[in-house]
Order: C-alpha cells, then sequence, then structure tokens
C-alpha cells in the first residue's frame, strides 16, 4: 500500500489500475469512482475501499471509464517476481485521457478524437489540436473576437473530446460560457517554455505573429509527450487558417441536425450522405460538412470531381472496389508513431498497399481526378511500392493479433527465424534421424529416445544392454528396468528444440520493433496517400448520392441571392416513401426580399423549409450536389439558428433567456452574407412582449442598403404587417385546404406547400386534435377560441374610435421601469415604486 501510495501521489487526477497479479485493482476514492461508474462491488484492504477487473479484459472498462470523461493511469508489474522477493517494481506506463486515446476499442471509427489546448488573451484566442490516433496536429488563432463567440463556433465544429487549457484560461472561457460542456476538461498549468518552434517543427517564421497559436501548440505537445512518451520529438504543427471556411456557430449545428440527432447519426445529414467506403472517408465527410469552404475557386473544384464521378459509374465502382482494400491508414500511423501498432494494423497497411499498382491504373485512367491529387500521388508512389514490397516479403498476410502469439513474419523474411522454425518443425524428424543412428553406432536394437517434462530428452538402454552404452553417454537415470542417458549432441539438439519457440518469439518480436520503426520513417508518404483516399471516398460518397436521388450540380457565385427551385430536404425526404415528399422553391438576396415572414400551423412543414435552405447551402459549399432542380447560390460567411425550445438548468437559465441569448449572439455578429434562420422568437414571454421583441429583433436585421438573408418562422400574425411598411419584408404561408366531410364535420390537409401572403389561421386546435387530445377537449377549446375572437373584434371596433397609439407607447412609468434593476430592489422598496406607478397611472 505504501508503493500504491507513491505512484498515487504522482498521478492525483487519474483513476489508477494498480497492477496486483492478474489483476488491475483500485483503491480508495478511485475504488468508490470506478465502483460506481463500472458496476463493480466494493470490498475493502486494510480499511481501504477496494475494487478491481481483470487484467486481460481491462479495454472494455477502460472504455468506460473514459466516455465518462476520467482518465485512466495504467500501472504494470515491471520486473518478474523473484525467489523470495517480496515486493516487484511498478511504474505507470500508460495515462490514457480523452484526449489521447489510441486504440481502435476506445475509439468511434468515423469520428475524430480532438483533444484542443487553447491560450486565450483579453481580445484574442490561439488554439492548438491534435489528434493523437491519426497524427493530425495544427494551430490556429483569432485575434479581435473580445466575447469568444469565434472560438465557440469553432469549438462546436470540431467537438473535442479533450480541452487543455491553463487555470487562468479556464477560469475566462468558463464565465464566457464557450466551453462545450461534452468535451473534459483538463486544467494545465505547463512549466514556462521557450516560445520557439521545437526540433522538427515548420520555420521559425509561420509562428512570428501567431504566438497565442504557438504557445497553444507547445502546450499541446507537451501534455502529449507527458500521457504518450512514444510520441516525444515526433509531433510537427502547421498552421491553419480558418478564415477561408462557412462559419456555423453551435446552434446551428445543433438544430440543422448536421452530424447528429435525437434519432442518432443516421438521420443527420452526415448520416444521409455517408456512403464512404473507408473510416478515413467518414471522417472527411464530417469534416467537409462542418466547415464549408467560402472559396468559389476550390468549391467549382470539388464540384468537377463530383461531375465527374457522377457522369461516370463505372469509374465510380472500380474506386470502390479498390478502396474496398484500405484500411484506416491514418490511425494505424498514428499508433506506429507510439510504438503501439500491433501485427494486424501493420497487415491493414500491408493489405492497403497491395493494390497500390491497381489505384496507379486507375488514376491512369480516370478523367475526374484533377491533376494536383495526380501530382501528390506520383509523388508518393516509389516510396510507397517500396514499403508494399518490404510487407509482403516481412509480414504474413493474416498475423494473430498480438506479436507474443507468434507466426507474424513471414517465411523467408529473416535467415535466423527460417532455420528456429525449420529446427522446431524438423525437431521430431531430427530425433529419429539421431535415433537409427544411435542405435546402429551401440549395436543395440532396442534403444530408443524419449522426453518428458522433467528430465528432457534422454536415451533409454534396458539393462541387458547396458554394458554396451557408448563411453559418451552420461547417465542421467536409473529405473528398474533401464538406463536413461544423454550425450553433448542430444544436448545441444536439446537445448535447440527446446529453446528455438522462445527464441522465435524473441526474434520475431525484435523484427516486428524493426519493422514499425521502418515504417515509421515512411510516414509522410503514408500520410499524403491516406488523405487523398479519404477525400477520393468523399467525392465518391457525394457522386452515389447525387445520381441515385436525382440531385444537380449549384451554381456558386459571388452574388447575395439564394436561388432553388424545387428544393428537398435530403434527410426527410429520405425518411419518407419516394415521391412524397413535397419540393418548394426559395428566392431570396440581401435586398428584396431580405427577410421571409413565414407563417402557417404547426406540423405542416415551416421547420423543415427553413432548415431545407441552410442544409442545401451547406451541401454545396461543401463541394456537393443538392437536392433540387436548379439552385444558385450566393456565397454564404456565416449560418445562424434560433430555432427549438431549450433550457440551460445547469446554467441556472430559463428557455426564454436562452432563446435571448442566442437571438443576442446573431444581431452582434451578422454580415451582408449571412444566413439566418429564427423560428417562434419571442414565445417563451407574454404575448405583447414576444411581439414586441420580434418586431424589434426584424427591424433590426432590416437593411434596405443590403442586409442578412433572413427567414423567420413566426405565429405572431401580427409580423405580417412589417410587408406593407417596410420593402425587403415579404410574407408566404405553408398552404392548408379545408373542407367537409360527408359527415359535415371540417376537415383540413396540410400541403407543405409555401405560397405566397400570410396564413389566415393558426389551425392549432386541430394539430391538439391529430396529437390526441380527448375529442371533449378540443370541442371546448373551439368554442373557448369563438368567444376569445368575439371579445376581440369588439375590442378592435372600440380601438377603432378610440385614438390611436402608436405600437410602442412612451410614457414616464414605463421609462421609469426599464431603469429598475428588480435583483437590486428590496421587496419593500419594490411595493414603494409599485404605489408610486399607480399614483401617477391613476392621476
Amino acid at each position: 500500500m505504501q508503493q500504491y501510495r507513491a505512484v498515487k501521489a504522482a498521478y492525483p487526477h487519474a483513476i489508477l489500475f494498480f497492477r496486483l497479479g492478474d489483476f488491475y485493482e483500485m483503491f480508495g476514492e478511485d475504488a468508490k469512482t470506478a465502483s460506481r461508474a463500472l458496476g463493480l462491488v466494493l470490498t475493502a484492504r486494510q480499511g481501504e475501499p477496494m475494487c478491481g477487473i481483470p487484467f486481460h479484459s481491462s479495454t472494455g472498462y477502460i472504455a468506460k471509464l473514459i466516455k465518462a470523461g476520467h482518465k485512466v493511469a495504467v500501472c504494470e508489474q515491471t520486473e518478474d517476481a523473484g525467489q523470495g522477493r517480496k515486493l516487484v517494481r511498478r511504474e505507470v506506463v500508460r495515462l490514457i485521457t480523452p484526449g489521447t486515446v489510441l486504440e481502435d476499442e476506445l475509439l468511434d471509427a468515423k469520428t475524430a478524437n480532438y483533444m484542443i489546448c487553447l491560450e486565450t488573451e483579453l481580445n484574442g484566442w490561439g488554439a492548438a489540436c491534435v489528434e493523437v490516433s491519426t497524427g493530425e496536429f495544427w494551430g490556429t488563432q483569432k485575434m479581435n473576437d473580445p466575447a469568444y463567440r469565434g472560438l465557440a463556433s469553432f469549438l462546436a465544429r470540431l467537438a473535442p473530446a479533450e480541452i487543455i487549457a491553463s487555470g487562468k484560461t479556464a477560469a475566462r472561457l468558463g464565465a464566457a460560457g464557450v466551453l462545450p460542456h461534452t468535451a473534459a476538461l483538463t486544467v494545465y498549468d505547463r512549466p514556462a517554455a521557450q516560445l520557439a518552434p521545437g526540433e522538427g517543427w515548420p520555420a521559425r517564421d509561420i509562428w512570428a505573429n501567431r504566438q497565442l497559436a504557438l504557445k497553444a501548440a507547445l502546450g499541446a505537445a507537451a501534455y502529449v509527450e507527458e500521457n504518450e512518451p512514444h510520441l516525444k520529438g515526433r509531433l510537427a504543427p502547421v498552421f491553419k487558417e480558418t478564415a477561408d471556411t462557412l462559419e456555423l456557430d453551435e446552434n446551428a449545428i445543433r438544430t440543422l441536425e448536421l452530424v447528429a440527432s435525437d434519432c442518432g447519426r443516421a438521420q443527420s445529414l452526415w448520416g444521409a450522405l455517408d456512403r464512404c467506403v473507408t473510416p478515413m472517408g467518414s471522417r472527411t465527410l464530417r469534416e467537409w460538412l462542418l466547415h464549408p469552404l467560402a472559396d468559389i475557386t476550390a468549391i467549382k473544384k470539388r464540384q468537377k470531381t463530383v461531375a465527374g464521378f457522377v457522369a461516370g459509374p463505372e469509374e465510380r465502382a472500380e474506386l470502390a472496389a479498390v478502396l474496398e482494400n484500405i484500411s484506416d491508414i491514418e490511425r494505424v500511423l498514428g499508433r506506429l508513431a507510439a510504438a503501439s501498432a500491433t501485427p494486424r494494423d501493420v497487415a491493414g497497411l500491408r493489405r492497403s498497399l497491395a493494390g497500390l499498382e491497381e489505384f496507379k491504373k486507375w488514376f491512369e485512367r480516370s478523367s475526374c481526378v484533377g491533376l494536383e491529387t495526380l501530382r501528390r500521388f506520383e509523388d508518393v508512389y516509389p516510396a510507397l511500392a517500396k514499403t508494399a514490397l518490404l510487407l509482403e516479403r516481412a509480414i504474413v498476410e493474416a498475423p494473430p493479433a498480438k506479436i507474443s502469439d507468434g507466426g507474424v513474419m513471414a517465411d523467408g523474411y529473416h535467415p535466423e527465424l527460417d532455420e528456429l522454425r525449420a529446427l522446431r518443425r524438423d525437431g521430431g524428424a531430427r530425433l529419429r534421424d539421431f535415433e537409427a543412428r544411435e542405435r546402429e553406432r551401440a549395436k543395440i536394437p532396442s534403444l530408443k529416445v524419449g522426453y518428458n517434462s522433467v528430465f528432457g530428452y534422454y536415451i533409454e538402454i534396458t539393462r541387458a544392454n547396458q554394458d554396451k552404452a557408448p563411453q559418451d553417454y552420461i547417465r542421467k537415470q536409473t529405473l528398474a528396468n533401464c538406463e536413461r542417458y544423454i550425450n553433448e549432441e542430444l544436448k545441444d539438439m536439446e537445448a535447440r528444440i527446446l529453446g528455438a519457440e522462445d527464441r522465435i518469439l524473441r526474434l520475431e518480436s525484435e523484427l516486428f520493433v524493426r519493422l514499425r520503426e521502418e515504417l515509421a520513417g515512411t510516414d509522410r508518404e503514408l500520410r499524403v496517400f491516406a488523405r487523398i483516399a479519404a477525400e477520393l471516398d468523399v467525392y465518391y460518397a457525394f457522386a452515389v448520392v447525387a445520381a441515385e436521388n436525382g440531385y444537380v450540380c449549384p451554381e456558386v457565385d459571388l452574388s447575395c441571392d439564394l436561388e432553388i427551385e424545387a428544393g428537398r430536404h435530403p434527410v426527410v425526404e429520405r425518411n419518407l416513401p419516394p415521391g412524397t415528399f413535397v419540393p418548394n422553391n426559395l428566392y431570396i438576396n440581401d435586398r428584396d426580399p431580405q427577410i421571409m415572414v413565414i407563417t402557417g400551423p404547426n406540423m405542416s412543414g415551416k421547420s423543415v423549409y427553413l432548415r431545407q435552405g441552410a442544409v442545401l447551402v451547406i451541401m454545396a459549399q461543401a463541394g456537393g450536389f443538392v437536392p433540387a432542380k436548379r439552385a444558385r447560390i450566393g456565397l454564404v460567411d456565416r449560418i445562424m439558428t434560433r430555432i427549438g425550445a431549450h433550457d440551460a438548468l445547469a446554467r441556472g437559465e430559463s428557455t426564454f433567456m436562452v432563446e435571448m441569448k442566442e437571438t443576442a449572439s446573431i444581431l452582434a455578429s451578422f454580415s451582408r452574407r449571412s444566413l439566418i434562420l429564427l423560428d417562434e422568437i419571442g414565445r417563451g414571454t407574454s404575448t405583447f412582449d414576444g411581439i414586441s421583441i420580434a418586431w424589434a429583433v426584424l427591424e433590426h436585421l432590416r437593411n434596405p442598403e443590403g442586409g442578412p438573408k433572413v427567414l423567420f418562422a413566426t405565429h405572431y400574425f401580427e409580423l405580417t404587417d412589417l410587408e406593407e411598411k417596410y420593402p425587403g419584408v415579404a410574407n408566404h404561408n405553408v398552404a392548408v385546404r379545408e373542407w367537409q366531410n360527408a359527415a359535415g364535420r371540417d376537415e383540413v390537409i396540410f400541403l407543405h406547400k409555401i405560397e405566397k401572403g400570410p396564413a389566415d389561421k393558426s389551425y392549432g386546435i386541430h394539430v391538439a386534435g391529430l396529437a390526441g387530445l380527448p375529442a371533449s377537449c378540443i370541442l371546448r377549446a373551439g368554442r373557448i377560441l369563438e368567444t376569445l375572437e368575439t371579445r376581440s373584434e369588439l375590442v378592435t371596433e372600440k380601438q377603432k374610435a378610440a385614438p390611436r397609439l402608436p405600437l410602442f407607447a412612451s410614457h414616464p412609468v414605463l421609462d421609469e421601469l426599464r431603469l429598475v434593476v428588480p435583483e437590486k430592489l428590496s421587496p419593500f422598496e419594490a411595493l414603494g415604486l409599485i404605489h408610486q406607478w399607480k399614483k401617477q397611472l391613476e392621476n
């Protein structure tokens, strides 16, 4: 326990897996935490809480702890227990954190597992992003972002598993509310390091004016190297600009269901488009959807390749056949760098490169791939071809999972290994030859060679023939009917045969380690090849989905127009019977119409229509085709959404407060090229408050000189008056048809078609009926509605006869009320103010 406490003291923030025989044991608070998270029985040792798991099945337990945001320090026995030794040496051989996972069993094959280190100052931030399992490492920074809105968007798109930050930075970002709750936060105050790129890093001038990014990269490298010592000196970051992408905030990613939905990944946009053959392709597709391009030239390059694949189904099929044999090279390279690649990882590389020649022939025949991609492939081909030959010669096609199982290295790769295997394989024949020779030499026909586990190999001679034993025989064992001997030749043969298996395993292990080191030397070429394969995989997926569903190539230009004819939502359409989705047009720009006010009943398709326009923009700027008859997309720089009702109880914020904060962020961040989706602004408060807020928001967004494109869905019919008041505001509604059935009852059908003009009713009671409210409740609601509408008409008539007041009237009481800070008033002071205002109003 003293040894355990000494090790634990060095890893206070991790759950320590302490190896005792065939178990990993946990003690104290670690045991309590693990027992809750893993469902283990809690026992005790010397009064200390204790629980444990079998060491050979630890992977599943570690996965659960990592998923729960914990870190795990694995402490192994690093020496064998010798005779008379009571305590063996133990050391932590691995610290596993949510952002430094390497094992496939702990990772989602289709999702990147990012660890991000952050550095901030009052006016900006720097970040370094590491994907330890693939070796991806880059830094970026953004200045003039005092509220860290750009950082919030950056983190939302990358969805890191772990965030590393100094105590000061963590406190600053926590107060700003930009840290995602899904990421594990590690406060890491590393010792001050010299602000200069490390060995193997890109040139100094790359980081010259990017000190925040450099500090973050240095912090990330130090943290990873502490957890994975094998990676020391192997991390070399690049600087990446983030300004050339369409910005998506956290709300847009969530409400547009780009990579996840409440119904699972398959019901997201990513799930609908993911026809990739390799895990690398799936991860790249996700990256492209979360970082759509904002550069016309780059978009058109991608479109050209997709168009070629759409027009060439045979070429597409040939590519798929090549990609099927390519393993997850990026993650294999990550494990090679960390010296943890298994025989099956290397076999995956062998299989991937076995089709290299076929890949080369495909490139030569292809009319789809651009010259730049072809040159990248040609640049690395010679080194890859050499590596392919090495792997084919060195490793068997289907090796075991562990090097300790043996049978990993191929026959003919190493002479000594071949000799040892021959000895193991031919040991019986050699012994039979030896036995025959000894019979002939000793003239004893009954002489035989045997073996037992205690004495090893021996020569057995009956007592009647023991006088004939040659002089070089050494007595080994005396039995009742015979004597057993050994000689130097048999002793040497015994050592060779019995030691062959151990020597084979040791030699295979040495050869495999050397092979891993040699493969790590071709990291750059393998990484380029992996990236080419991943990109081609995404083009393949885009083309397959487009060809199967009738997507078209959108025209992307530098205008501010958004013109979509007969557009369809790709996810909703996929979940409906073929031909039943109702397509809709969308025509909006930066002037007229700049704002579309969309009214209509619930369940009629308003939200689908809002999301559909944004999703098609993202697909177009990611380089793919879109589900429409025709599309022209003026380049969009940012998509922002305020859709759906949710609260933030952990921060003490109501649904309405969250709605207002999200709206405030939109109003502070839009530009002329932005696309804004607003659904039911102001519904979380009283009717007049909500109308007032929604009205003011629309006025703020309207700009006769050119403003953001706004799709605004609402049930406030009062807002339809804005069309007459302001040019650039246009009313649209979701079409509904009513009729009386044979029983004389009113029936309603939602056509899901967007038409010009405002809606005439909300049909809320009808939707309530569809939802299953009792018939008596629906009937009563109808009668109450008739009464309220009658009263409203009477009030309207009185208002017509009365002097008209502006919608937002001013009054001294209202002015005073606006200045009051309720949190600073005592109950007595509040009552005093109410009494004072009442007098003012009465007078």
